[in-house]
């Protein structure tokens, strides 16, 4: 993740060393970061004595030490560290286990999150009590995960497997949907506290925002892409085949399905790639949307100066994407699962040293693991997968301590597909783990679906994706602005790497090719953050104090005679203030008396407490309200004047309350809306909404409109015009 753990732990070592209490320790991590490993603890610490068990340290036939000799160097000297991979700790197991070490570290100790793994149960054999998870991804996919590390350092404290799935995994996972009944809520929060409350002590977490003052900034977009005709018809063909009716009842294996939809959104010649191969048509960019929005980024980045890392989940794929690399004239390194293993520092280390090299094209279970590519300032993640941490992991090889330019990256999601499904779905494992280590009271955007949900196709709405949907009521919205000019950069700033040239970007994919849709993905990431949930809060409050003054001036204002001025602040009598307000009083007394009627108003009283009712009697004031001569007042009279100047007081907080003027400049826009959707005939449709008053609301009031909206008008579906907005009957005029 480039914070800087292979070097703390390096120091820790050391300082261990140093202090005399150094014991022989064994470091576990991927085969590929054994070399920058073995250069790190050299650099900080040199009285280290470093040996490396793997293959790739074999160099041609030079002779080399058994395996057993090699363990037993380390064993035997007094600054002896074993660097090994996960595979060697499987095959070596009977050396390795043997050895009581004095720190056992896992470097990407995720690899250990299957529970019945076997190289997750050769971990918790190690020899120590020492024992350390480095791991930027603790939780990837469930809290299962979470139980296994935290096992392996802390054995036992988290209980049995299965008694931690029903009494926390369970209830947690089930709370954290947005169609969670208010018990499952609470439980999952109060189970989140608990299991938080656990693994505190024992767990050091650092995050980017600990480290940003070191790191340039960071732009992450997500690009909606759409179909192309052929994938649209290949799509559709497969969802309505036979296979997938099996799929659905439970017939045939949902993985095999899910397979062919992901191929078909990266590029349909994978279906028949044993067929076509061979052929030059294979892999035509143009029969992928994807692809041609892919290869125009990467147009853009070249003619910018830029480096840039192109990570896929398959070599399948990378294979097609190597072919239009290469047809178009770009200098490339490649690197996948059949790299080997003693090539790939040299390819890393070449890439970033070599200016010529433009690309360097990766499979991100390979590529994106504890390497470090700084060389790159450009990142395009071409197909997302099931695990969020794999992409966070594949974007962090270039976003971490020792990069000096701002970063752009780049998901590209076709929209409404299988695709989009999983990214919600990574979103979701994101939220769960913030939910455990962070903050156990999230705010809840999914609900909880079925496999079902895998295999459609989605709607294409309007300008949008049913991502940007789900998200829309998040603080200052998620549409990347797709004009250029729209993106205020100062000319000095804006180099290279300067927001304008990324709008610029944007604008040409949105105007050229197939992008339907632009995502601030930091915003999805960020979305309980508790300043942006503050913000919301704030909002809401604001809107509902500005909607119930506005519901009570239009009551006030139904109960006037036609013929009254309604109150502009200054003038009119209708709707006005009942206590401490300035009126005209001209016009309030001439709507007082009905023609022919020798009543009059008291000089002192306001205009609310003499209006009269549509018996022209007045309410308040004077001797003759409800009464006939001096008789006592019945019992229903007393009862219509203690409503009545309950109502008075009512109106006179609701006065003061727009006196504030955050709620009166609140409830001014709630008017703005009130009259916006009259004028379109009670209803408008989202879209409408949006463009009506986007270019005079600024982004940060966006929070307090969307909260007005939702309370002057309620959201239907509508079957042929999507979603619409219609104005509630609290606030239709009926004069």
């Amino acid at each position: 993740m480039g914070l800087g753990k292979t070097v703390q732990l390096a120091v820790f070592l050391a300082g261990l060393h140093h202090s005399g209490r150094f014991r022989p320790s064994i470091i576990v991590c991927p085969a590929t970061v054994l070399r920058q490993w073995l250069r790190e603890l050299r650099l900080w610490y040199p009285p280290f004595r470093v040996i490396v068990l793997h293959e790739s340290q074999r160099s041609g036939n030079a002779p080399r030490p058994s395996r057993q000799k090699l363990v037993q160097l380390v064993k035997n000297s007094q600054a002896g560290i074993l660097l090994t991979s996960y595979d060697q700790l499987r095959l070596q197991r009977s050396e390795l286990l043997a050895v009581n070490w004095g720190y056992a570290i896992l470097d990407e100790g995720h690899k250990i999150r299957n529970p019945d793994a076997e190289i997750t149960l050769v971990a918790k054999q190690l020899a120590t009590v020492h024992r350390i998870i480095m791991s930027g991804s603790p939780i990837q996919n469930h809290l299962t995960e979470l139980w296994s590390l935290f096992d392996f350092v802390f054995p036992g404290k988290l209980g049995t497997l299965p008694v931690f799935r029903a009494q926390f995994a369970l209830p947690i996972q089930i709370g954290g949907y947005a169609n969670a009944s208010a018990m499952q809520v609470s439980t999952a929060f109060k189970c989140a506290v608990v299991l938080r409350d656990l693994i505190a002590p024992y767990l050091l977490r650092r995050r980017k925002a600990d480290v940003a003052q070191q790191l340039p900034k960071k732009t992450e977009q997500v690009l909606f892409c759409s179909l192309t005709t052929d994938q649209r018809d290949l799509y559709r063909s497969y969802l309505a085949s036979d296979e997938v009716q099996d799929i659905l009842n439970d017939r045939r294996n949902a993985l095999a399905g899910i397979d062919i939809l992901r191929k078909i959104c990266n590029h349909p010649d994978l279906l028949q790639r044993r067929q076509w191969e061979s052929t030059e048509k294979y892999g035509d960019p143009v029969r992928s949307g994807k692809l041609v929005v892919a290869l125009k980024v990467l147009q853009h980045w070249k003619q910018q100066g830029h480096k840039a890392l192109f990570f896929t989940q398959t070599q399948q794929m990378l294979d097609i994407v190597e072919r239009a690399v290469q047809a178009a004239g770009f200098r490339y390194h490649r690197m996948d699962g059949s790299t080997a293993v003693g090539a790939r520092a040299r390819l890393v280390d070449d890439f970033n040293g070599n200016e010529q090299v433009f690309v360097f094209l990766l499979t991100t279970k390979v590529g994106g693991l504890g390497i470090n590519l700084t060389g790159a300032d450009r990142v395009l993640l071409y197909d997302p997968d099931w695990n969020p941490s794999t992409d966070m992991q594949a974007r962090e090889r270039a976003w971490r301590i020792g990069q000096k330019r701002e970063v752009t990256i780049y998901r590209l999601i076709t929209s409404g597909t299988i695709e989009e499904k999983v990214y919600h779905r990574q979103i979701y494992k994101q939220f769960l783990t913030e939910k455990v280590l962070q903050d156990p009271k999230q705010k809840r955007f999914f609900k909880s679906k079925d496999i079902h949900d895998l295999f459609t196709l989605g709607d294409q709405y309007a300008g949008a994706s049913e991502t940007a949907h789900i998200f829309s009521s998040l603080h200052g919205g998620l549409e990347v602005p797709l004009d250029p000019d729209s993106v205020a950069v100062p000319a000095e700033a804006a180099g290279p790497a300067g927001e304008v040239d990324d709008a610029k970007i944007l604008r040409d994919l949105f105007e050229g090719t197939g992008v339907m849709s632009a995502l601030d993905h930091s915003k999805i990431e960020g979305a309980n953050n508790p300043e942006a949930l503050n913000i919301d809060a704030q909002a809401a409050r604001i809107a509902r104090r500005a909607a119930a003054a506005l519901r009570q001036s239009r009551a006030a204002c139904v109960t006037a005679p036609v013929n009254q001025p309604t109150w502009t602040g200054r003038s009119g009598g209708s709707g006005a203030p009942r206590f401490g307000a300035t009126s005209n009083q001209r016009l309030a007394r001439g709507a007082l008396s009905e023609p022919g009627s020798s009543e009059a108003a008291p000089a002192d009283a306001g205009a609310g407490e003499v209006r009269r009712g549509t018996a022209g009697l007045a309410r308040f004031g004077g001797g003759q309200a409800g009464t006939t001569g001096g008789l006592a007042p019945s019992s229903s009279v007393l009862l219509a004047r203690l409503r009545e100047r309950q109502a008075a007081v009512s109106a006179a907080a609701s006065s003061a309350a727009r006196n504030d003027p955050e709620v009166e400049e609140a409830h001014e826009l709630s008017q703005r809306i009130v009259a916006y959707l009259e004028e379109a005939g009670g209803q408008a449709d989202s879209h409408a909404v949006i463009q009506h008053f986007a270019p005079s609301l600024p982004a940060a009031k966006a929070p307090l409109f969307r909260q007005l909206l939702q309370q002057v008008a309620s959201l239907r579906r509508n079957p042929s015009a999507g979603k619409i907005w219609v104005l509630r009957p609290d606030f239709v005029t009926d004069r």
